[in-house]
């Protein structure tokens, strides 16, 4: 069969209003103290786990805890008792089914990344390439993702980018922990890159740190990617304040929490001095958009088929007052005429599944636009036109424009 059509294809693709007004709450005095509230962790429906840090003796000694919620309140936190250390904090706990992790500090200030299995109540220590000696080791974020268990974790070590950088290891299926890796140069600089958080549900790790505008404090950053091939970081502007903002969470797809001196924070002497725990919440995607956009993709792209030259053939005009149901129509009846002149199965098959078969999935498609847009969201349709180089460039550029005005003729009658 000669080539006879061109086509135009159209690609239809929802546009979601995620609106990144993000809900923020100051946790209450249950919680929040005139210390430092950090690393709060939700790890299930009704329980938390988060860290307080007092001035005692002129040091700083942290503590875990451990919460409940009641009446969709978090009720006064209750020591969660490690061991005999100095400090206990940054506590990571990816499931009941695997250690969790934590950090202790001795009285001489050495930073240790230790674990537990959940059902034991034995301490140990990760291996000396984690806890490099002469180097403080911090911070532990352990994930599960495409298959692989990650431990981040963040340390100052000399071979990394200078101040505080972001590692991470990979845990096979033994239980050991491969070599530290350094996550990058898109992630670490030469500043400070803290408290990861690696976000199964977007793919994204988020994280703290001073590289910019130091004098507006600590921000929040996030980049997508895995190990060390991430992406360029990007701030989290609905999250930052002016001042400190780190140890980001999340619970669930749009829920988690933070640390923050920003006001309200409460403080005893010094404004900001502190950092408090603070709730976020994004809103939920619109449910009827996902259904929307799993009933129409197994549809697209849909291809619209023209006869040659149509519609208005031997013209320049870039605009047509034809609807492609009219091209349509005119080009389906010419069947009989194509079979004719050679009865093939490719003949029968082109007119009946191709052109009459993304005509149908055309107008299918279009109804579940409609019903969209009727519910008050929005649609962004990305249209292409083609034409067969069968005349000079600006004759098909011209063509290209009709067929996809006699397109836009259909959607508007």
């Amino acid at each position: 069969m000669p080539k006879i059509f061109v086509k135009i294809l159209l690609v239809i693709i929802p546009f979601i209003s995620f609106s990144q007004e993000v809900e923020i709450k100051h946790l209450s005095t249950t919680i929040n103290t005139i210390g430092a509230e950090l690393n709060f962790v939700q790890i299930n429906k009704n329980t938390a786990l988060y860290t307080s840090s007092t001035l005692e003796e002129g040091k700083y000694q942290s503590l875990i805890f451990k919460t409940e919620l009641k009446n969709e309140e978090w009720i006064k936190g209750k020591y969660y008792h490690l061991g005999k250390s100095y400090a206990y904090g940054n506590i990571s706990y990816p499931g009941e089914n695997y250690y969790f992790y934590f950090n202790i500090i001795d009285e001489l200030g050495n930073s240790k990344i230790a674990f537990r299995d959940p059902e034991e109540s034995v301490t140990k220590f990760l291996n000396n390439k984690i806890n490099l000696a002469n180097s403080t080791n911090t911070q532990p974020h352990m994930v599960k993702y495409n298959n692989k268990s990650i431990l981040y974790f963040v340390s100052e070590r000399k071979s990394g980018f200078g101040g505080s950088d972001i590692w991470f290891c990979v845990i096979d299926k033994f239980g050991n922990y491969g070599e530290p890796i350094n996550a990058g140069e898109r992630i670490n600089t030469k500043y400070n890159e803290i408290t990861p958080f690696y976000n199964v549900w977007s793919g994204e790790l988020f994280f703290s740190s001073d590289r910019e505008e130091k004098e507006n404090g600590i921000d929040i950053y996030k980049s997508s990617g895995s190990l060390n091939l991430w992406n360029m970081p990007k701030k989290v502007e609905e999250l930052n304040s002016k001042e400190d903002d780190l140890y980001l969470s999340f619970y669930d797809e749009y829920s988690g929490y933070f640390s923050s001196n920003r006001s309200p924070s409460i403080y005893e002497d010094k404004e900001n001095c502190c950092n408090d725990v603070f709730s976020f919440k994004y809103p939920k995607k619109d449910s009827i958009i996902l259904t929307f956009i799993d009933t129409i993709k197994k549809h697209l792209p849909i291809k619209l088929y023209f006869h040659n030259d149509e519609p208005d053939p031997r013209t320049l005009e870039i605009s047509t007052d034809k609807t492609y149901k009219e091209s349509y129509l005119s080009y389906y009846i010419l069947k009989n005429k194509y079979l004719k002149i050679n009865p093939s199965k490719q003949i029968e098959d082109f007119f009946e599944k191709t052109l009459k078969g993304n005509y149908n999935k055309l107008n299918l498609t279009l109804n579940y636009v409609l019903e969209t847009l009727e519910k008050g969201n929005m649609v962004e349709l990305h249209i292409k036109g083609f034409a067969s180089p069968l005349y000079k460039k600006q004759y098909n550029t011209n063509l290209s424009k009709r067929r996809i005005s006699s397109f836009m003729n259909l959607i508007n009658s």
